[in-house]
């Protein structure tokens, strides 16, 4: 569970930055991209919360990797 959400709070956090860059282009202000930013930041925090031990640089690779090796796998095994 914690993987998804440290992956999730990571893409929103990168969502964010491309919805600021387009809001700010159009010459509005980024409240959509402040939000997407606070809902990432959450979840990291509620995946650090979750996962006992701090995280690391690697982890986001690892959760990467379990993630998708979680997918692959038929249900049931």
């Amino acid at each position: 569970m914690s993987d998804y959400l440290l992956l999730a709070g990571v893409a929103l956090g990168l969502v964010s930055i491309l919805l600021a860059v387009v809001q700010l282009v159009q010459a509005t202000p980024p409240r959509a991209a402040v939000i997407t930013l606070i809902l990432g930041i959450v979840a990291i925090f509620a995946a650090a919360y979750l996962n006992p031990e701090p995280f690391q640089a690697g982890d986001l690779a690892r959760a990467w990797d379990r993630v998708a090796t979680d997918a692959m796998t038929p249900p049931g095994k």
